[in-house]
């Protein structure tokens, strides 16, 4: 059966044009390069808990101006109207403890539901920002993995630092300011990566890149394989814009997970009704 594919918000990282040969990173990196393909494929099996904590902060004393806390339905799955797109998926449960309307709910997937993949995203956008205060808006933070997959890992410089890596994109197209205007003003992040024991999968990310006149600063933590076979899962992202000029904290938005359990995506269509 088709399930109802619940909200998005686009994070776009990396592309890269053709380009000359550079020299290849480390093994251990190219290694897990190959391995981000399954690992998404692994990770659409899963749907989680997600608690998303949101502050907006007074400059002028860096105390909490606006608090806000959501939990959520979270999975990786392929948009509806593009098959070849892997988004990240949140259904709202509750906002502050207080649970959504169910009629709300209902309308707010009708809203998502566009008759092409371009105004699906807009639409997604566009309700992920209805839920969120300003500046704290979802962050695809899970699939920035993508940007450190097959013929994108040659677009970074690395620095081996143990068993992390210290990278900075130098070529491709770099982070766009609007995600939706080709002409968009793009930037180049920096940070460090680092490994699990099997060396294949993430255990940390640290990113940073400028926008504007603020700074943001992302730290993910996953959990380890908990076998052989299994993948890292996201445990806990931390995400922090802070002012260029000043350095003061501007907003704060961290997303904890739990609860995973096994779930099938499917994007086709029924093949027959539905048992009644």
């Amino acid at each position: 059966m088709k399930r109802p594919l619940p909200f998005l918000l686009v994070f776009l990282l990396a592309g890269r044009p053709a380009r000359a040969a550079e020299p290849s990173p480390p093994a251990e990196l190219a290694a897990f390069s190959r391995a981000v393909p399954a690992y998404f494929a692994k990770l659409e099996e899963f749907v989680a808990t997600e608690k998303i904590t949101q502050d907006v902060m007074r400059e002028t004393n860096q105390t909490v101006l606006r608090h806000q806390v959501l939990l959520s339905d979270f999975q990786v799955a392929h948009l509806g109207e593009d098959a070849d797109a892997l988004w990240e998926f949140r259904f709202i449960r509750s906002v502050d403890g207080k649970a959504l309307d169910a009629d709300r709910q209902i309308q707010d997937f009708f809203r998502l539901r566009q008759p092409s993949a371009a105004a699906e995203r807009r639409s997604i956008v566009a309700l992920a920002r209805d839920h969120s205060f300003p500046g704290c808006y979802w962050h695809n933070l899970t699939l920035t993995l993508l940007a450190f997959g097959p013929g994108i890992l040659e677009d970074f410089d690395w620095t081996r630092k143990g068993r992390r890596f210290a990278f900075r994109q130098v070529r491709g197209l770099g982070i766009p300011e609007d995600l939706f205007d080709p002409a968009s003003a793009r930037h180049y992040p920096s940070g460090t990566l680092q490994l699990a024991a099997d060396g294949v999968s993430p255990a940390r990310l640290d990113l940073e890149w400028t926008s504007r006149e603020s700074r943001l600063r992302v730290t993910m933590d996953f959990s380890p394989p908990a076998a052989a076979g299994e993948i890292a899962l996201p445990r806990r992202y931390v995400a922090v814009h802070e002012r260029l000029s000043s350095g003061a904290l501007l907003d704060r938005t961290v997303f904890d997970y739990s609860g995973f359990r096994r779930f099938t995506v499917t994007t086709g269509q029924m093949d027959s009704e539905p048992p009644r």
